[in-house]
């Protein structure tokens, strides 16, 4: 009888679960300037600075400590119609944060890009996809290599302007969600999944160069443990400089990393 009353104590004993979260504050603050190479071939070039802030687990403050700054140039094709092309580069210093658990390095990543848009009653409707590849090493000193794939599926809604002597000129409300699956090797992460991501923004033209950004994002990414997640939240920010006016500009691409 004492046997059974045992085992049935440690039947009922709770199993941990499957995942645990934890919540980052975070922000993102990018600049990015573009310029024309080849018009007759419609290819441009731009680059992109931006600069990633954190809180932790136990600080709420999304500007607490410094978390990567990030160089990005791109060359683009937009020579057939409603598609975009992309060929880039970016190096990612990554910062240490002990509070966090981040660890200090360098990583390299080569990106090939390419954008779907159409135009709707008021807005615009568009859809991205992405191949990059990463390069760095990971805290035990191991030189990774790891594929990724994302997906982005995004809306612009065309606000109506009245007024035509107004200071911010063709503003845009934007949604976009953001898909992103990793290809590492077991020993590094067993899942697939990488991270999930949602951003709302407002973006308006502060003269026919120059346009801003002003929103905020949400993010799941799964650790390498393939146990924890981590939900990043917080505020965006961009400039974009074109040295060709536009007269609209709905920041498709803009990054707005976390991870």
């Amino acid at each position: 009888m004492l046997l059974f009353a045992c085992s049935g104590a440690f039947a009922q004993t709770p199993s941990p679960p499957p995942y645990t979260f934890g919540f980052i504050p975070a922000s993102i603050s990018e600049t990015d300037f573009s310029f024309p190479l080849v018009k007759k071939w419609k290819l441009d070039g731009e680059v992109d600075l931006q600069f990633v802030t954190q809180g932790s687990y136990d600080n709420g403050n999304p500007f607490a400590y410094g978390q990567r700054f990030v160089i990005r140039p791109w060359i683009s094709y937009s020579g057939l119609k409603n598609m975009k092309f992309w060929l880039g580069y970016a190096h990612n210093k990554k910062y240490e944060i002990k509070e966090a658990g981040n660890y200090e390095t360098l990583e390299r990543r080569l990106i090939v890009m390419g954008s779907f848009a159409q135009k709707m009653p008021k807005g615009s409707l568009f859809q991205q996809i992405r191949f990059e590849t990463k390069f760095f090493d990971d805290r035990e000193g191991i030189d990774r290599v790891i594929p990724r794939v994302r997906a982005r599926v995004g809306f612009n809604h065309f606000l109506r302007q009245d007024n035509p002597k107004a200071w911010l000129k063709t503003p845009n409300v934007s949604y976009y969600m953001e898909l992103m699956l990793k290809f590492a090797d077991k020993d590094y992460a067993p899942n697939r999944f990488d991270i999930f991501r949602q951003s709302v923004y407002y973006s308006a033209g502060l003269t026919k160069n120059l346009h801003a950004l002003a929103g905020v994002i949400a993010q799941m990414q799964l650790r390498t443990n393939g146990t924890q997640f981590d939900i990043y939240y917080g505020p965006i920010f961009s400039l974009r400089y074109s040295i060709t006016p536009k007269e609209r500009e709905t920041f498709d691409n803009v990054d707005g990393g976390a991870d």
